[in-house]
């Protein structure tokens, strides 16, 4: 059973985090694609696209998403248990789908992007907190490489992934 606090929680501080860390950038920093990598803006547009579709499941109806996903009775994993299936899904040649690939981002549009990563955000903790623990633990949605995961279980992983593209991106500009 996913605890919300946590989930709320732990959503806030890699949001948080992560534009901190992106709202310090200089343009050669934010534009730069580090080894044809992403760059710090496309991993920004990248995380602004999962939110965007992430509170459009959540606020569907309860009973559809059940009908759509069905139900989890087999129990959440754990935050732990997510992390380690997401990362051996990457080590196996998982990638984003390309709706989630972003395109070129140019520097002008980084305090716009920054602030509508928040915003976001801010909406996607308001759509968790009508939830109930229940809701959390057995209401469904697909996940393009977990396959189908809990509502507390895409939480947790959104968290997650946002704080995985952080420290990639503190390695790919090594700071």
């Amino acid at each position: 059973m996913h605890q919300k606090s946590t989930i709320l929680n732990a959503l806030n501080d890699t949001v948080n985090q992560f534009n901190a860390f992106i709202e310090n950038l200089n343009q050669a920093e934010f534009e730069v694609n580090p080894n044809h990598k992403w760059s710090a803006g496309q991993d920004l547009v990248h995380l602004i696209k999962l939110l965007r579709i992430l509170n459009i499941g959540y606020a569907l109806p309860k009973g559809l998403l059940k009908m759509l996903y069905g139900s989890n009775t087999k129990g959440s994993k754990s935050f732990d248990q997510l992390k380690m299936q997401y990362k051996t899904a990457l080590a196996g040649g998982a990638k984003s789908p390309a709706l989630y690939i972003p395109k070129p981002v140019l520097f002008d549009a980084k305090e716009n992007l920054i602030k509508k990563h928040q915003v976001l955000n801010q909406k996607f903790i308001s759509r968790i907190n009508k939830l109930t623990e229940t809701d959390l633990d057995t209401i469904q949605l697909p996940h393009p490489i977990l396959g189908k995961v809990t509502l507390g279980e895409m939480a947790f992983f959104t968290s997650f992934h946002t704080e995985h593209h952080y420290e990639l991106l503190q390695s790919k500009l090594k700071k």
